[in-house]
């Protein structure tokens, strides 16, 4: 978390925070009035977007334009029979313009160049497969149903893979540890950003741990569904550094080619075990990637 979030603030509001939070991904495309944040958060407006503003760095109608752009940008590309009008009111865009008008401001290019042209805006060019499966073998990628959990989070704002992360991921292990909860539990880190269209000081990530129903949150952990369904799940087992260029590898070399699109649900990793805890910081995960023909 940010630094200058206080222990009072953890304590009273940090919850009522992230549910707005969710809500906002959960429901991007609906009228979401300040009123109507402030009162999930079960706070006056004003108090409301003060906290919200210190905490992430953003106001709240930042917050709002930035995830309807993560998803429109997503929805330009695997979407490819929807007009940008519906994908503007699908985002939650007042109108096309307005939708056309935010997206140049952000990416630099509209949304009809950005379609024609995904390269060119969000996605960075991923390395060629050879350049770090150096014993040649395919990738195996299994689609399969995944059901719903239940877990526990601690939430995290910065960059992916950074030490907070693992901070995030450590306190929630201790957390586990003090409640006897580690046995038969899954560890996961979810990723709420694009990493490739949102600035690294805002991606969200949600340390997490499967929890069953009669374990409650607390003022440092929090409990919220993760929704199940399809998935395309990459098994790796390789250098904790080259964890980037498989996610890479997976959304723009397999994905396009698989028959399959990318539904709203967020990307998640499994983890297996700690890759700085061995000395070849070697990562068993498993990369979660939700699909839909």
């Amino acid at each position: 978390m940010r630094s200058s979030s206080s222990e009072v603030f953890q304590e009273r509001y940090l919850s009522r925070i992230n549910r707005v939070i969710d809500y906002i991904n959960n429901h991007y495309g609906e009228d979401l009035s300040l009123i109507k944040l402030a009162e999930i958060a079960c706070l006056s407006k004003f108090h409301f977007h003060r906290l919200f503003h210190k905490h992430f760095g953003e106001t709240v109608h930042d917050c709002i334009r930035r995830v309807r752009l993560e998803h429109a940008t997503h929805l330009l590309v695997a979407d490819v029979h929807a007009s940008i009008a519906e994908i503007a009111e699908a985002c939650g865009f007042s109108s096309s313009q307005n939708f056309s008008r935010a997206f140049k401001e952000r990416f630099g290019l509209s949304p009809t160049a950005a379609r024609k042209n995904p390269d060119q805006h969000m996605i960075i060019k991923t390395e060629s497969r050879e350049a770090w499966d150096s014993d040649g073998t395919p990738l195996a990628i299994e689609v399969k149903e995944l059901p719903s959990y239940r877990v526990a989070y601690i939430r995290d704002i910065g960059p992916y893979r950074s030490e907070s992360n693992e901070r995030a991921k450590e306190r929630l292990l201790q957390w586990a540890v003090a409640k006897k909860l580690v046995n038969a539990r899954i560890m996961m880190g979810v990723c709420w950003s694009d990493p490739e269209t949102t600035p690294s000081q805002e991606c969200i990530f949600d340390a997490c741990l499967t929890v069953p129903e009669n374990v409650q949150d607390d003022s440092e952990v929090h409990i919220q569904y993760l929704p199940g369904g399809k998935l395309a799940i990459l098994h790796c087992e390789c250098d904790w550094e080259t964890i980037p260029t498989k996610r890479k590898w997976l959304f723009k070399e397999w994905l396009p080619a698989s028959g399959f699109q990318r539904d709203e649900r967020p990307f998640f990793f499994i983890y297996y075990n700690n890759p700085h805890m061995n000395r070849l910081k070697l990562a068993i995960v498993d990369m979660c990637l939700p699909v839909k023909p």
